[in-house]
This record gives structure tokens, sequence and C-alpha cells, in this order.
């Protein structure tokens, strides 16, 4: 194996490995919408008092999974997508398309991490009323899934023009 391929072989373990913690990061967000969701159920139903934090915890969780599984289904090639038109273009014709529709949306997931950066910046200072935690932490789900869809695009491109395998 030359170094090229050693090289090519490190740089999809990164994305894997971050592919991974994504994945981790999220199956850890719905476990604790389930488990809060099912503290606030419980306590409603049983002892007629449901936790003031419960439903904005389960909210603000329930938008970082999705921001994150956002970039999973990037990499997965998963989003849901109208193929109508595929035909139409040849194997190159789809490569260019597919080549312009990710820089197009790795500019739109770059400008998700800036401006999101920008209001994890301005709301930090204030609290959500339920959990009293910063307002930061909610918003900060768009820099973070806005950074993790631009790295997976990447990937994405990279692995169409290189025609490796994914």
């Amino acid at each position: 194996m030359g170094k090229e391929q050693a090289d090519e072989k490190h740089g999809i373990k990164f994305f894997e490995g971050i592919y991974k913690v994504i994945e981790c990061v999220s199956a850890l967000c719905l476990c604790g919408q389930v488990v809060i969701i099912s503290i606030a159920v419980i306590g409603r139903y049983i002892f007629s008092y449901t936790p003031t934090w419960s439903e904005e915890i389960a909210r603000v969780l329930m938008v970082w999974m999705s921001f994150l599984t956002a970039s999973m289904a990037i990499k997965d090639d998963t989003h849901v997508r109208i193929s109508v038109f595929d035909k139409f273009f040849g194997e190159k014709g789809l490569k260019i398309r597919d080549t312009v529709f990710s820089i197009i949306n790795i500019i739109f997931s770059l400008m998700l991490f800036w401006e999101g950066s920008k209001l994890v910046m301005q709301t930090s200072r204030t609290k959500l009323p339920g959990s009293g935690i910063s307002s930061g932490v909610l918003y900060a789900s768009i820099c973070v899934g806005g950074l993790f869809m631009a790295v997976m695009l990447i990937y994405r491109m990279g692995a169409r023009l290189c025609q490796r395998k994914q």
C-alpha cells in the first residue's frame, strides 16, 4: 500500500470517526428525550406533578438531534430528493449536477455555522425559562449542525469526484 492509499484510508477513518461521534451523541439525545418525556408523563398522570424543565430540555435535545442527524443523512445520501430528472442526465451530467448542488449546500451549511455562531453570542446571556440553561446551548445546535453538514458534504463530494467507494 502506497503513501497515497494510506493517506486516503486515514482520511476516510477521520470522517467515519466523526460520523460515529455524531451517531453516539444523537442516540444519547434520543435516549434523553425518551427518559425525560417518560418522567414528565408519569409525573403528570401518577403524581399530578410535571417538572417545569422537562418539556424544554426534551425540545433542546430534539433540536440538537435534528441538526446532528441531518449531517448523518448527508453522508449516507439518504435525504429525500426528487429523482425524476436523473434519467435525462448522463453519468457526467449527474456528477456535474451533484458537484454544483454540493457546493451550494456547503455554502449554505457554512452560513448556518457563521450565523449560528453569531446567534449563540447574542443569546448566551439569556436563560431558557423552564430549565435556566443558557439559550446559547439551544442555538449552538445550528452552529455545530452546520459545521458537520459542511464536513459531510465535503466528504460526499470528494467521494463522488474521486469515484471511491463510500
